[in-house]
């Protein structure tokens, strides 16, 4: 490259005020878009500059470039450094309609050698269907848009390559020039920064969501106290943050016991499919409770700990994502969220996760002390039945229950014979004891639907729903039998 030359190109980098006076005249006569003077590139350069997300950012660029190389078709495309995977942001042709668009599926650059030059040196490259040294990947791209020659130059912001343009002529063989070339750098720069800014600013509103539903699951632990309420929200807020999930579950877990319980579940959809509220004694979730370590399954069809899984044998082949829930270094419970397909689990979205996992721990300690205080303010102390709060209560609710549906109920008032003399014999404790005996003796003696109370003293009370006078006076018989031959010693 001349002198010259190479001074040309360093100056179209410059700042666009210095545009006046190098830019080449217009050439190509008789097609629509021509490179034109510096005041259809500043035009140019602002309108790519306007729309605010990276598809819009895109095809504007695609456009601009297309109306100041004269070519066919651009597309623009996004590059993942970690993966080198390449990903459509959009496609613009010239006189074509949309539909006649072909398919440009996500692929790896490393199957495409000239691609992958172009973006590890950030320098153009053209390349032409006759070449006899053309890489077939290369070939297939441009036989798929029926181009004679192809120019492609990375999208470069803040000194990395972000991304990859590519220009095609579909009518002819065609030798991009040196003005066509630097026309279209400066539009690639622009492109490439307000790509990275539409980028950055996505990823900020998605954070923005992101926090605002941990803001929404906080809220929901001081809106109520209920377990199955709060568990239900924080289930809402982990399907919320994963849009391509299954369902989520959420388990209890009892380290002194080793017990997992079923705690709450949420489907993404409103289908009938089965809801696992038992756990495998060697799957993700007891894995996840036993060793209190996040477990991000991609592929469920080829972890060991999914060999014998119902869920992979009845054609699930998509991804899980177990998180323990701890409260310090206690394992209070597990969340599962299942993904109809395979996922990547990245370092973001599992940090966002991890947040709304440490709200659900929250609630699972703030229920477990609630459903303590709610049991201790209805439960009698010494026996363990309800106390006479719960059955006052009960009891209202079953007159009410009874006159709507006129149904029977009956009410037994019982008390322990000669309990004064027990007390004054061998003292409060064994009175205590005596008690304790009898609560057993009722609560075992009556059935599930039935509600039995310590009324106060030695009195207890029965509330037998359902249940007529000459039903009430057989239990009544069978339970004075039962303490008849109650040995008390």
């Amino acid at each position: 490259m001349s002198a010259d030359k190479k001074q040309k190109k360093e100056d179209i980098t410059q700042p666009l005020k210095s545009l006046e006076g190098i830019i080449p005249p217009p050439q190509r006569d008789g097609r629509a878009a021509s490179i034109g003077n510096a005041s259809a590139l500043l035009d140019a350069v602002a309108a790519i500059s306007t729309p605010s997300g990276t598809h819009p950012v895109a095809k504007e660029a695609a456009r601009q470039i297309i109306n100041f190389s004269d070519a066919d078709i651009c597309a623009i495309s996004r590059w993942d450094a970690k993966t080198n995977e390449i990903t459509l942001w959009a496609e613009y042709r010239r006189n074509q309609p949309a539909s006649a668009a072909v398919a440009y599926l996500p692929y790896n650059a490393a199957e495409y050698p000239t691609t992958q030059k172009v973006l590890l040196s950030s320098q153009p490259q053209q390349i032409h269907i006759d070449d006899l040294l053309l890489d077939p990947g290369e070939q297939t791209i441009m036989l798929a848009s029926r181009a004679h020659s192809m120019l492609m130059l990375p999208l470069v912001a803040h000194n990395a390559t972000i991304g990859l343009i590519e220009i095609f002529e579909t009518k002819q063989k065609r030798e991009f020039s040196e003005d066509h070339i630097a026309n279209i750098h400066v539009l690639a720069q622009h492109a490439a920064i307000s790509l990275e800014r539409a980028r950055l600013l996505a990823e900020a509103e998605q954070r923005a969501a992101e926090l605002e539903v941990i803001r929404q699951a906080s809220l929901s632990l001081t809106a109520s106290l209920e377990r199955e309420m709060v568990f239900n929200s924080i289930l809402e807020s982990a399907l919320r943050l994963s849009p391509d999930a299954l369902d989520a579950y959420i388990f209890t877990f009892n380290e002194q016991e080793n017990l997992l319980k079923f705690g709450a579940s949420q489907k993404a959809t409103r289908d009938d499919g089965k809801i696992f509220k038992e756990v495998r004694p060697i799957g993700l979730t007891s894995t996840v409770a036993r060793t209190g370590k996040i477990l991000a399954v991609e592929d469920v069809n080829t972890h060991p700990l999914f060999k014998d899984s119902e869920w992979v044998r009845g054609g699930w082949q998509g991804s899980i994502i177990g998180m323990p829930l701890k409260s310090g270094q206690e394992t209070v419970g597990v969340m599962n969220i299942a993904y109809r397909r395979r996922q990547e689990f990245s370092q973001d979205q599992l940090r966002v996760l991890g947040l709304l996992a440490d709200q659900a721990a929250l609630a699972i300690i703030n229920s477990r002390l609630h459903e303590i205080v709610k049991h201790q303010a209805i439960t009698d102390q010494l026996t363990g039945l309800h106390n006479r709060r719960a059955f006052d209560h009960r009891l209202e609710s079953e007159i009410k229950r009874s006159n709507r549906y006129n149904h029977k109920f009956s009410l037994m008032m019982i008390d322990v014979d000669h309990f004064k003399s027990v007390n004054d014999t061998y003292g409060h404790l064994i009175g205590d004891q005596v008690l304790k005996i009898v609560g057993e003796k009722l609560a075992s003696s009556t059935r599930d639907t039935d509600f039995v109370a310590r009324y106060g003293g030695d009195e207890f009370a029965l509330v037998l729903p359902e249940t007529t006078h000459q039903q009430a006076t057989m239990l009544a018989a069978k339970i004075s039998q039962i303490m008849d031959e109650e040995k008390f010693t």
